[in-house]
């Protein structure tokens, strides 16, 4: 990637171009009535998870996010990353085909939890999780010309073969780098409170050679996090400080959406109060992978995949400002 070039972004500030807000969206939420992103297409009626939403420099929206469905030749896949697009980040078509499909050596089973970006040279990269059979979970790399068509990038971005790591989100740096955030779980995956299954981050100065940073973002400490803290979206706002929501499952409650700010992107302080609770019938088994967006006139929407009783799972919106 080299040095971000900031007049080949395409809102010509690397800052801004990707998961920032000027004004701090907050904790305060109100659940948007029905479906974002509904169970409805031959390549995801079964399932429906992690939405990841990017303004485009041409206006208008595309949201990426995980679909299973019939439709997909491997009946063992269990997930693969589709999007659809929005003129207002309400009104979602979906676009044909498969964005990142399956692949080898190491996506053989599901590919999920997309994060696009752009790049200096007005193309994108997508960060996803990819997993191949009962092996830990790795973070892998694709690129596009214009955000449908995308050739996966050799090697690893995040991966040892000892951890799970997954739900990445990229964040721009004010000297030219970019810092990697997301999950490290155990494997095989433990579920105690002590397990370290945290946030945490990774820096680089190409966008593809990470180098792990020392400490925890986010660590899995408290009673809502007896299973994980996971999925970080985070946004730079416009004072230049951070923040980031997150989800965190315990073995009785599946989900939930919180909240931390940082003045660094290194040290992080967790706001008490939840952000997205289970509570509707739409959501009420499951709330997780947030992401959020500003709409047009500049409220800010909240994506997040939910679960009903009946276990179909889909992309729901919660909406701030109001």
């Amino acid at each position: 990637m080299g040095t971000l070039d900031p007049n080949a972004m395409p809102d010509g500030n690397p800052l801004t171009a990707v998961h920032f807000h000027q004004t701090d969206p907050g904790t305060r939420f109100a659940k948007d009535p029905g479906v974002a992103i509904d169970l409805d297409t031959p390549l995801d009626s079964t399932r429906i998870l992690t939405p990841n939403v990017v303004r485009l420099p041409e206006g208008g929206y595309r949201m990426y996010y995980t679909g299973r469905g019939p439709a997909h030749p491997d009946p063992d896949a269990i997930g693969y990353v589709l999007s659809a697009h929005s003129d207002d980040a309400d009104t979602w078509i979906k676009d044909p085909g498969i964005r990142i499909d399956l692949h080898s050596p190491r996506a053989t089973t599901r590919t999920l939890c997309p994060d696009v970006v752009p790049l200096p040279d007005g193309t994108w990269r997508m960060y996803y999780e990819a997993r191949s059979g009962d092996a830990p979970t790795t973070i892998l790399s694709a690129v596009s010309d214009n955000g449908l068509q995308w050739e996966t990038e050799a090697g690893i971005r995040i991966g040892d073969g000892a951890w799970s790591y997954g739900t990445p989100r990229l964040i721009y740096l004010e000297d030219g780098r970019s810092r990697l955030y997301f999950h490290r779980y155990t494997h095989p995956l433990s579920y105690e409170l002590n397990a370290g299954n945290h946030i945490i981050s990774a820096i680089s100065s190409n966008g593809l050679e990470f180098t792990m940073e020392e400490g925890v973002r986010i660590a899995q400490e408290t009673a809502r996090e007896t299973f994980s803290v996971y999925a970080p979206e985070v946004i730079r706002l416009g004072d230049g400080s951070y923040r980031m929501y997150y989800a965190a499952w315990t073995r009785d409650i599946p989900g939930g959406i919180f909240t931390a700010t940082s003045s660094d992107g290194l040290t992080w302080v967790k706001d008490p109060e939840i952000c997205i609770e289970l509570d509707v019938p739409f959501d009420i088994d499951m709330v997780s992978e947030p992401c959020i967006t500003e709409l047009p006139d500049g409220r800010p929407r909240l994506f997040y995949e939910a679960r009903d009783r009946e276990g179909n799972c889909r992309i729901l919106s919660a909406t701030g400002g109001a």
